[in-house]
This record gives structure tokens, C-alpha cells and sequence, in this order.
């Protein structure tokens, strides 16, 4: 289960927990505890993937995928590269270097 926020709508008794796999965990052991900030940093780690990925999708590049971990980490370095070249490109046009596209 990917750590993404719990929304609490639509049910009648909201849990007391900020991520959907805290809940998973509690249901199905007893023993492992979880880091706050260890779930945090996860989540914004793959936060900045789903970025990436809108940037590779936002140029034109199609949906990324990869089987196996040698491909998956290609593609990883790959969307990276390409994430800095828009950086790049934005701030040398003077335009906000944290978007993931580059305005003609």
C-alpha cells in the first residue's frame, strides 16, 4: 500500500491517523510501530516522483514505465535529468525553476 494521505470523508467515524497505511499496519500486526517522519519523508519522496513523472508526461515523453529495478532506475535518472534541464531552461527564461513545464 503506497503511503498517501487518509482522507477522512465519507465515513461516519473518522480514524485518528495521517497516512491510509498506518491503519493497515495496526489491523495486521502488533509489533511494528512507525516513525512519524519516516512516513513523512516517504511520502514526500514519492511526492517528488509523481512530480517528475507529470513533467515527463507534461513534455511530451508519454506515461513512464519500467519492469525490473535496472530499467526503474533508467527511468528514474533519465526523468531526472530531464527535470533539471526544465529547471534549467525556466530559470534561464526567468520563469519559476520549481515547474515541471516549460511555457513556449
Amino acid at each position: 500500500m503506497p503511503v498517501v494521505p487518509y482522507n477522512p470523508r465519507n465515513t461516519d467515524d473518522p480514524k485518528d491517523i495521517k497516512y491510509r497505511v498506518e491503519d493497515r499496519i495496526n489491523e495486521h500486526s502488533e509489533d511494528v510501530q512507525l516513525k512519524q517522519s519516516t512516513l513523512d519523508e516517504t511520502y514526500n519522496r514519492r511526492t517528488g516522483v509523481e512530480r517528475t513523472n507529470e513533467s515527463v508526461k507534461g513534455c511530451g515523453l508519454g506515461r513512464a514505465f519500467a519492469r525490473g529495478r535496472v530499467h526503474a532506475r533508467t527511468q528514474v535518472f533519465l526523468a531526472l535529468c530531464l527535470r533539471l534541464v526544465v529547471a534549467i531552461t525556466n530559470y534561464e527564461r526567468g520563469d519559476n525553476p520549481g515547474s515541471t513545464v516549460i511555457t513556449v
